[in-house]
């Protein structure tokens, strides 16, 4: 068992998936389809028998049995769980089926159903939790999920840039959310553009609610199933906003309203209308009673909760015509056709006798609503035969060939006609709505490019509903659609880029997947007559049931077997949907007259245009139903379908597509999982994981030379100061090149084509996002540069309102002055009357201008309106000339047919009739006597031998009969033989089938491989990179220290030094004052002893202790003395914090010492390492001078191949200066060639001319003969010089080759050299590069050295300062002892003078 860390997979191939307990290695094997097992492999025990070769053994984790599966079908997966959550699955480590399943499983579990497959999105349906959600305030705003977002960015933001149309296809099976998928891409692309388009988000959503209830059905797979093709258009103007929108639709199903499948609804429309209509409603309609039995199976919703939804639906239908535009008379005719094609089902059809409806009542009811009358809805439906009768006899002789293509096929019956006025009647209400949709959301602005979002009905087989019968022409006709998008895709993915790389000549190991949709697609196309056995046996296979077949659609994975019962019926021309449509533009002005498409393509909606953008969509239509086989067969309705699907692919190429792959996961009703087989099914029609693996190990985004130039040189000043200026024609593949330099990008990341730039994924998004950071930054200065400007215009306009305020302002306070003066205020009243006059004639001129703007508004509302009708009536002609055109075509194809028919005909009654003259002729010269009737005996007696040979030979035929039966039991045991090696054969097939499916897994490995490696070696070189740039940032960091402690120790001691200094100047200050105190003191010395008669004790004690105590002062005096004098014998006193003092600087000095020692020896090692890297550096120069004369010598080689090229050239252009004589003669002689030629011509035209005669007349055979024989010559000769000219023109263009190649060759030579002389350059900068290197480096070096000496001067300096420091210390402490001695003495002094005072007052008391 593994452990919880390394379980989370479920991986699927066939059956089971296995896990294995070391890593992350997950098996799958087919052992029972669709069911998802953990496992574990297992290694034979010793003394047990080895497994056959090619067979595991594993052993289930869920019941613990054992299995043994194929070696083959096992998958390893090496992605990690932190990639279970992948949002794009080429991100995976390990790309393959189970790693693919494993984590779609997983995001569909985490409610995340959209996940990226590289540049396309697949859609896991239905979802857990729906992500997105609409707002509740008018519901507005669209949250889309992250993946839907970033796509529709991706899609707008290169519409945008490329100003190319863009397309969004959903492709998938039936029921798996492509509509849903659709609408929300529509709101999140239209989302940005809310406040200024004209469709915003309340039109499109009124667009989906129309569009769903008149095109969708009710099913088993959901309640609202397309049965129309859709392609959407967004057109977006030049400020990237949406400006219109264009719908257009393709109904295929055009038989859904009147044939109902079982299972499904009619369209939503009717049950909605009959639950939803007003009773005022009901009354015009006639809708009040519903008639039990309804022919189409239109009937009304029974249950109460489905009255209660088809209303509600209904309501939402009405307010979404209100927001569409809809008017009321146009909504009533809408009503109008539908209530009619409801009662038209409930009159039915008689199925037996005349033509002619069930129900009279139903009948007259339903002519009435539609507006017309009972008897003229009578005769569209069933008597169409008479106005064929009147076409043949009024009208010409298109009309004749019309009918004449009408009345081809069986008899129709009344159900059949029925069937068609009733599709004919939908066909036209549909695409009547499609054009007021296109109405409400065209307008008339300039637009820059368009976003077409493409909705289809997807692929249906009755065995996903798990339904018994066989499928019909409906579902063929949708799953052929299918496929057709599904080639394209194909063809878009693989074939096209494998196509680009080889153009270019980029290498891509890749092969394209072997099978494609366009075998299925192509035994379609083809009729029944030109499908070979191989093709049937291939695609199509005929099954037991009659009239049942089996197409393998989906490259084989999903058959289905269709049942082609009633087809013809289907497929062959109805005239009452003909008529359906004369019926309706009769009762309606709704329903206008349309000729844009053959009559039998009448369900394509959205042809017409107003806009330039919709006009080239419907041009494309226009031409596709114009020409090829729609000029020759535009009354199939088999072809009509496949037009319309030629249509649909023409559209989409004119954009740049990505696919919406829509992937069913319905959930297994058992134990919650998901429908496995069905995944893998879907997932390999689609070719994901080839897709996945080309675009991992290929190059997705490319660029030609010049944008890619143009996009990015902003990214390198050098190169855009070289090429950035206009005036200057670059070479753009050296501009490139030199470009791809300067970005520093990996080399295995791009690749330069012949015109183009190939790039992994992801690289362009990292250029971008670098451009937009450049971008930015001067976008930033440029809005700094606009709000300061608007600032300023701001500042300037406020003056100028406070300078106008202040005008007021003083006005104000005049005119409150003046107001009570009389003369004011009789001009107050005076000016009124003067200006009563003034406004009159003003009030004149208004009503001037009045009336030239509402006549020049008349004017141009005429113009307007004059327009639009000739652009209509343009419309109409060209829809009417490419009518004509197609006729025309289809007559002059006729024409053709029809005279080669006649000229064969001709030809051979005039070669009968030679032979017939020729036999007169010789039955008239030879009589009954003549020797023919000798002939005629000799031939009875040939027969006579004949019969007796025929004797014998049927005596022989019986042996032969028995040879034959021993050969046929010799051939029966060659069968069995053969059958044998069949057998085998088929044996080594599948064996060798089975290795290429292992070639293909280990290519997926080794790309899986490849691609890891390239982005592990990306991350390897990048974190190198980043390292060497942190350590050398270090290094220089740590060098700015030492350097800044080198300063800082020599600042210290300069200091220290200036300290000491001072203190010096002021110990010698102290000792002056001390003589000067000693003179003081001496010279007070002689006054006491001239006053010694005057004897005072207390002074005199005051002046003895003054008197030792400047003894000692003065021993200390004479003590420093010396010691300034005697430097190394020097005694000082000082206190016990200075001598703290200077231990400390002492320690900091020994500590500088040592750091100075280590600093010398780090500088050393540096010196080293510089001295190695010289010598790398001369190694390497050694190299490159080994190089540089390589090339040298490669330069020399290419300058003699130049000598020779240019040697041949010259003798090319000697032979290219005598090809054009003779290329003239070679005309002389064509042109003579040319006149002997017509002149041959004229003479076989006299020769016919004069053979015609001769046959008719009685000349002899020989001058015929004669005749024909010259004309023979003739067009011999004629042939000859045919060849003869055919063959001079071959040898021109040959020689043209040959000069163009060895002028393409001297190109290349040419290029070369430049490319060597660049390099060559390039090594010579390199050199000298690596010489100013090495200079540098030994600049370096005598700076070290020069440092390393000055260090040690200062060491040497600090220590003299140390020992001159220990010096003053033991100076300092015999100073202090001295002190203290001193002051002892001086104290026991006074003790004593004090005792002795004391006893001699005693003595004198």
């Amino acid at each position: 068992m593994v452990n919880d860390k390394h379980q989370s997979h479920l991986l699927v191939t066939n059956g089971f998936v296995l896990r294995l307990p070391i890593g992350r290695f997950i098996l799958s094997f087919s052992v029972i389809g669709g069911f998802c097992i953990p496992a574990t492999q297992l290694k034979p025990d010793e003394g047990t028998p080895d497994l056959p070769a090619g067979l595991v053994r594993v052993r289930m984790e869920t019941d613990g049995t054992l299995h043994d599966v194929m070696e083959h079908d096992i998958q390893k997966v090496l992605n990690p769980s932190e990639l279970d959550l992948c949002e794009d699955l080429s991100e995976l480590q390990s790309v393959n089926e189970c790693g693919a399943l494993h984590t779609l499983t997983s995001r569909a579990k985490a409610s995340l159903p959209l996940t990226q497959a590289g540049p396309n999105l697949l859609n896991f349906w239905p979802p857990l939790n729906q992500h997105g959600k609409v707002s509740a305030r008018a519901r507005t705003v669209w949250d889309a999920p992250p993946a839907l977002a970033a796509l529709v960015r991706r899609v707008y933001v290169s519409m945008v840039g490329t100003r190319r149309d863009q397309s969004v296809c959903a492709v998938g099976r039936s029921g798996t959310g492509k509509t849903t998928s659709c609408q929300h891409i529509v709101y999140n692309v239209i989302s940005p553009s809310v406040c200024v388009c004209v469709c915003p988000v309340e039109r499109i959503q009124a667009v989906f609610t129309i569009l769903r209830s008149f095109g969708c059905v009710s099913s088993q797979h959901s309640d609202a199933s397309s049965r129309f093709a859709m392609v959407l258009s967004l057109d977006f103007n030049h400020a990237g906003l949406a400006s219109a929108g264009h719908l257009q639709t393709m109904m295929l199903e055009k038989w859904r309203v009147c044939q109902k499948m079982e299972g499904e609804s009619n369209f939503l429309v009717f049950s909605q209308m009959l639950a939803g209509l007003s009773t005022e409603m009901r009354t015009e309609l006639q809708m009040h009673q519903f008639p039990e039995a309804n022919c189409f199976g239109i009937v009304p919703p029974t249950k109460v909760e489905e009255k209660q939804r088809a209303s509600v639906a209904f309501t939402k239908l009405l307010v979404a015509m209100e927001t569409l535009g809809f008017s009321a008379n146009e909504q009533r005719a809408i009503w109008h056709v539908l209530a009619g094609l409801y009662h038209l089902g409930a009159a039915g059809a008689c199925k037996v006798g005349r033509r002619a409806f069930v129900s009279f009542d139903s009948a007259q009811v339903a002519s009435s609503v539609l507006g017309c009358e009972g008897e003229e809805l009578h005769t569209a439906v069933f008597k169409h035969h008479l106005r064929q009768l009147l076409q043949r006899a009024t009208g010409g002789g298109r009309e004749r060939h019309a009918t004449t293509d009408a009345e081809e096929g069986p008899r129709m019956s009344a159900t059949q006609c029925v069937d068609g006025m009733a599709s004919g009647l939908y066909e036209e209400l549909f695409t009547a709505i499609v054009s007021l949709i296109n109405r409400a959301l065209s307008s008339q602005q300039l637009t820059l490019a368009s976003v077409m979002v493409v909705d289809t009905p997807g692929l249906r087989n009755p065995r996903h509903s798990a339904e018994e019968r066989a499928a019909g022409w409906s579902e063929l006709c949708h799953n052929y659609l299918q496929e057709r998008l599904l080639e394209y895709y194909y063809t878009h993915t693989f074939t096209h880029t494998l196509e680009r790389y080889a153009q270019d000549g980029v290498q891509v190991d890749f092969e394209a997947p072997e099978t494609s949709p366009a075998e299925v697609v192509s035994s379609i196309d083809q009729p029944a007559l030109q499908v070979t056995h191989t093709q049937l046996s291939a695609t199509l296979r005929k099954c037991e049931q009659p009239l049942q077949c089996e197409v393998s659609h989906l490259m084989g994975s999903d058959p289905v077997r269709y049942d082609l019962t009633g087809w013809f019926s289907l497929v062959q021309n109805n005239p009452s949907a003909l008529n359906a449509i004369s019926l309706l533009q009769n009762s309606s002005a709704l329903f206008g007259p349309r000729a844009s498409v053959p009559p039998l393509c009448r369900g394509l909606g959205g042809v017409e245009g107003g806009s330039q953008r919709s006009l080239q969509r419907s041009g494309t239509v226009r031409k596709t139903f114009s020409g090829g086989m729609a000029a020759i067969r535009r009354h199939s309705h088999c072809i009509s379908v496949k037009l319309q699907a030629d249509a649909l692919l023409n559209l989409i190429r004119r954009a740049r597509p990505v696919f919406l792959q829509c992937v069913g996961a319905k959930t297994d009703s058992g134990g919650g999982g998901f429908d496995v087989p069905a995944l893998r099914i879907q997932l390999h029609s689609t070719h994901i994981l080839p897709a996945l693996q080309l675009y991992r190990t290929g190059y997705p985004e490319h660029m030609t030379l010049s944008d890619f130039r143009c996009r990015f040189q902003a990214l390198s000043p050098p190169v855009m100061k070289r090429y950035g200026s206009v005036f200057i024609t670059p070479d753009e593949r050296k501009a490139v090149e030199e470009l791809l330099v300067e970005l520093d990008l990996n080399k295995k990341s791009t690749v330069l084509g012949a015109g183009r730039v190939f790039m992994k994924r992801g690289v362009l998004k990292y250029l971008d996002q670098q451009r937009d950071k450049l971008v930015s930054v001067w976008l930033v200065h440029l809005q700094a540069a606009c709000m300061g400007h608007l600032a300023r215009q701001q500042h300037r306009k406020m003056k100028v309102q406070q300078m106008a305020v202040r005008c007021v302002q003083s006005n104000i306070r005049t005119l409150r002055g003046v107001a009570k003066w009389s003369w004011w205020k009789l001009l107050c009243r005076v000016r009124p009357l003067l200006d009563v006059n003034m406004d009159d004639q003003r009030l004149r001129a208004k009503e001037v201008g009045i009336d030239s703007e509402t006549t020049q508004a008349k004017l141009l509302s005429l113009e307007i309106w004059y327009r639009n009708e000739l652009r209509q009536t343009t419309d109409i002609l060209e829809t009417k000339v490419t009518a004509v055109s197609s006729e025309l075509s289809d007559e002059r194809f006729r024409g053709e047919a029809v005279s080669q028919a006649l000229d064969m005909e001709r030809g051979e009654r005039l070669r009968l009739t030679r032979e017939n003259k020729e036999l007169q002729v010789v039955l008239q010269q030879h009589p009954n006597n003549s020797p023919v009737h000798k002939e005629l005996q000799g031939m009875a007696l040939q027969l006579e031998c004949c019969q007796t040979e025929v004797e014998y030979v049927r005596r022989r035929l019986k042996h032969t009969e028995e040879r034959l039966e021993a050969e046929r039991q010799t051939h029966l045991e060659l069968d069995t033989k053969v059958g044998s090696l069949q057998a085998q054969l088929e044996q080594s097939k599948r064996s060798a089938t089975e290795l290429k499916r292992q070639v293909r897994r280990v290519t997926s490995d080794l790309q899986d491989a490849r691609v890891l490696t390239d982005s592990l070696q990306g991350r390897v070189h990048l974190r190198f990179e980043m390292e060497m740039e942190r350590m050398k940032q270090i290094h220089l960091k740590e060098l700015e220290d030492k350097e800044e402690e080198l300063e800082d120790v020599h600042k210290s001691s300069q200091r220290r030094l200036r300290q000491l200094e001072m203190q010096l100047e002021q110990e010698y200050e102290e000792k002056q004052m001390v003589v000067h105190e000693k003179h003081d003191l001496e010279g007070l010395i002689a006054t006491l002893c001239d006053q010694v008669g005057h004897r005072d004790f207390d002074v005199e004690k005051r002046l003895r202790r003054d008197l030792k105590r400047t003894h000692a002062l003065l021993v200390d005096a004479q003590l420093l003395l010396s010691t300034i004098d005697n430097p190394g014998h020097s005694q000082a006193p000082g206190s016990k914090e200075h001598i703290e003092r200077l231990h400390c600087q002492l320690e900091e000095s020994e500590a500088r010492r040592a750091e100075v020692e280590s600093v010398q020896k780090t500088l050393s090692m540096e010196l080293e390492n510089a001295q190695i890297e010289l010598e790398n550096i001369c190694k390497h120069k050694s190299l490159v001078d080994e190089q540089v004369a390589q090339l040298q010598h490669d330069k020399s080689d290419l300058l003699k191949r130049l000598e020779e090229d240019q040697e041949d050239l010259n003798e090319l252009m000697k032979k290219h200066k005598w090809f054009p004589n003779h290329i003239r003669e070679l005309q002389a002689e064509l042109e003579e060639a040319k006149k002997q030629q017509h002149t041959l011509q004229e003479e076989l035209a006299t020769s016919m001319a004069r053979v015609q005669f001769l046959e008719s007349s009685t000349v002899g055979r020989s001058i015929v003969s004669m005749q024909e024989a010259r004309v023979c010559d003739l067009e011999n000769k004629l042939e000859f010089q045919r060849g003869q000219v055919k063959r001079f023109e071959v040898l021109v263009l040959r020689l043209r080759d040959s000069v163009v190649r060895l002028g393409e060759e001297l190109e290349q030579s040419a290029q070369t050299e430049v490319r060597e002389r660049e390099n060559s350059q390039y090594y010579q900068q390199r050199l000298h590069h690596m010489r100013q290197e090495v200079e540098d480096l030994s600049q370096r070096e005598q700076d070290s050295s020069r440092r390393c000496l000055e260090l040690e001067m200062q060491v040497t300096e600090l220590s003299a300062v140390r020992q001159t420091l220990q010096a003053d210390l033991e100076t300092s402490i015999h100073r202090i002892v001295d002190l203290q001695a001193a002051l002892e003495e001086v104290e026991s002094s006074d003790e004593s003078d004090d005792e002795r005072y004391e006893c001699v007052t005693v003595f004198d008391v």
